[in-house]
Formats: structure tokens, sequence, C-alpha cells
């Protein structure tokens, strides 16, 4: 007869062995499935494998669903990894970050979105984050929304060039650990772009009165002319002679 008594930590330990142990198989699950996903697309040369809108719609999800002791912020971080990860597998890419006054805090905002299999390339200034961005066949860049930089860099986006794709954070929260504000840049994605909130860039000689859903992201005046980089919720022009500059989705409201 066995008068041992039973160990409860033995079985939570079993129970957390059996989760991750399922974890694992079902991101390699997954790795199998974006091995078909490529033999069909046939996107492993190109930058088509970005879906911004479809990333969105995971986060909301994740953040509906969430609850319990872990931070949402480190399951966000989980599941970006994740993302960033196998779109890599699909097309490999460079993300270009701008590494100005704030480089620290804009290689963490790198790292928590993109992991580290992705490879960091630095640039000083804005503009060169956007040329880099330009003659690649599908990186990204990492700008930091400062709303009086030294100059409009947004003037290098839009047409055929790269174009704003997304904003980050997308579901800030007090503490997050990286909570830098930026824009993700690319080079044109076709139907796999999104433009809940559009950008544009706004020229007038400072008289122009702009409607009080506009943000201004960012703004330089020179010689009278006022450059703003503006979002506006939904595709319309925010005002007349508007630049498009791409769009992006919009981001959760601070938790």
């Amino acid at each position: 007869m066995n008068d041992a008594t039973p160990d409860p930590l033995t079985d939570i330990r079993r129970d957390i062995d059996r989760i991750d142990e399922a974890m694992h198989r079902l991101l390699m699950e997954r790795g199998a499935v974006i091995d078909r996903l490529i033999a069909i697309k046939r996107t492993s040369q190109t930058g088509s494998a970005f879906r911004p809108g479809r990333e969105a719609d995971m986060m909301r999800r994740i953040a509906d669903r969430h609850e319990g002791r872990l931070p949402l912020a480190t399951a966000e971080h989980l599941w970006r990894t994740i993302i960033a990860t196998f779109t890599h597998v699909q097309a490999p890419f460079t993300l270009h970050v701008e590494q100005g006054p704030e480089a620290l805090a804009m290689h963490d905002l790198a790292r928590f979105h993109v992991g580290f299999d992705v490879p960091l390339e630095g640039h000083a200034i804005p503009g060169r984050v956007v040329e880099a961005v330009r003659a690649s066949t599908g990186d990204l860049g990492l700008v930091r929304l400062e709303p009086q930089p030294a100059g409009a860099w947004w003037d290098a986006l839009g047409g055929e060039g790269p174009q704003v794709m997304a904003r980050l954070p997308f579901l800030p929260a007090e503490g997050h650990p990286a909570p830098t504000p930026a824009l993700v840049i690319a080079r044109p994605l076709g139907p796999g772009s999104t433009s809940e909130v559009s950008v544009w860039a706004v020229h007038d000689d400072g008289d122009l009165h702009l409607s009080p859903e506009v943000e201004i992201l960012a703004g330089v005046t020179r010689n009278g002319v006022r450059n703003r980089l503006v979002a506006v919720p939904g595709a319309a022009a925010p005002a007349p002679n508007a630049l498009p500059l791409g769009g992006y989705a919009q981001p959760a409201a601070a938790r």
C-alpha cells in the first residue's frame, strides 16, 4: 500500500509540459501550412506576403479574447514575432529603422514587432529609411512620428514609391514595453493594403483649417509654406490638392 501524499505541483508541472508541447506542435503545424502557402502563391522572392489589414484583425481578436495574468503586450509580442517570422520565411525582407535621437526606443519597437529573425538596418534620418525601402524589392521601413521633424521626409512618399502601411503601437497601453509612436513604410502592396485611416500630405500658406477629425501627425514650415503629414478616417481627401501617401488600420484605443 502506497501512503505517499500526492504532490499537487507534479500535476501542475505535467499540465505545463503538456501545454508547452501542444504549443510547439501547433507552431510546427503552422510552418507546414506556410510551406503550402508558398507553393501556391510563389512569393518567396517578393514582398507580397505582407497583409497589414489581416494582421490588424488578428491583433484585435487577440485583444478581445485576452484575459488572465499574462500581460496583453506579451501575447501581442509573441504573435507579432510569429507573424513576422513566417512572413520572412515566405518573402525574406529587412526592416530599415530610423535611429536618430531615439535610437534605443526605435530598436525596442522594431524587435517587439518582428522578433530577432528579421534583420534590422539602421539609418540616421527618416529620408534614408524611405530611400532604402524604395531601392528594395520588399523591405519595410520604420520612422518615428515626431510632431516637428527637421524636414518633411514624407515628401518622398506616394505615387509608385513607398507608402505608409501601418501605425505603431497598435495596441497601446500604459506601461507598454515599446510605446514609441511610428509609421511603417512599404512599397505599394496592392490588394494587401488597408486604409481604414488614410494618410496625406497637405501644403498651404498657413491659413488652411482642417476638419476636427483630421489628425496632424507632423508638420514643417519653410519659406512661408506649411507642409503637414495628416491622417483622416476613411479615404476622402482632407483638403483640395492633398497628396495621398498610403494608409493604415486604426490602432486600438489605449487601455
